[in-house]
């Protein structure tokens, strides 16, 4: 699992200065779902951090992010990838923040095909080999065990545009099978659906059964900041994650939440 950290760390490709290591340890202590990760993880998450930092421009249109804000910003950008890779975020160059979401007018149509106009709040928005725009005023609330993370939703849309347009079904490694994925997501996706359909109260975010792309994105959120909660209701989910991510952050949520009650409260 750590043999792309040892390549990596062997070849010099990247030295942290002393005063860079205290940004960036810094900045890793500040956040609540990094905490648990062993040292040589906590290591090759910074270093993957400040790479992820020197390769993508970072734009900033309207907000002024301090230099530990932007190492937080990266630190949760490159979680996902700890035991991937930076590969495996080719495709984008640039990184957009904007102080705050964007809101659009569309007209969509009903079953009975009556038009109206609706307003739509975007946070963040990705596209295929297109930049990635977020929206700081949401980022500022990422990083706890809530469920929610808005840079990791839209970096895993990342993930699954790998291999074209988002459908939640991104590349694989080469020991997990895309037929057992389809089957344990699409059975997922379903009941999710037909929970809604019965107006019952879902234990994910309900924006998820807007598509499997989005289903994927929000299931990938829970992974990493209500791992338990994603487990217990969807634990074939949660094993198929923890394969291609080579993570189970279940084991590091705190115990001292679990005993407060926090963690047992989230469970549906």
């Amino acid at each position: 699992m750590l043999g792309w950290f040892n390549w990596f760390r062997d070849r010099g490709a990247v030295k942290m200065r002393e005063e860079e290591e205290s940004l960036w340890r810094l900045a890793l202590q500040a956040v609540p779902i990094l905490q648990g990760l062993s040292d040589a993880e906590q290591m090759q998450l910074m270093l993957l951090g400040q790479l992820l930092h020197k390769r993508k421009t970072l734009t900033q249109i309207g907000v002024d992010l301090s230099e530990r804000q932007q190492a937080v910003l990266m630190l949760q950008a490159a979680l996902p990838i700890l035991h991937l890779g930076l590969d495996w975020y080719r495709g984008f160059h640039e990184i957009i923040i904007i102080p705050e979401p964007v809101t659009r007018r569309q007209e969509v149509q009903d079953e009975f095909g009556l038009v109206s106009e609706v307003e739509d709040e975007n946070a963040g928005e990705s596209w295929p080999q297109g930049p990635l725009v977020l929206a700081w005023s949401e980022l500022q609330q990422d990083g706890d065990w809530d469920g929610f993370n808005l840079v990791i939703h839209e970096l895993v849309h990342k993930l699954d545009m790998l291999g074209g347009e988002a459908d939640g079904a991104p590349p694989l490694p080469g020991q997990m099978s895309r037929p057992l994925w389809h089957q344990v997501f699409q059975a997922a996706f379903d009941e999710l659906c037909q929970q809604l359909d019965r107006d019952e109260v879902t234990a994910i975010d309900p924006y998820a059964a807007e598509h499997p792309a989005e289903f994927f994105a929000v299931s990938c959120e829970c992974f990493f900041t209500d791992p338990l909660r994603l487990r217990s209701v969807y634990p074939e989910v949660y094993r198929q994650l923890s394969l291609l991510f080579g993570q189970d952050p279940a084991s590091r949520f705190p115990p001292t939440r679990l005993l407060a009650g926090e963690g047992d409260s989230r469970l549906l």
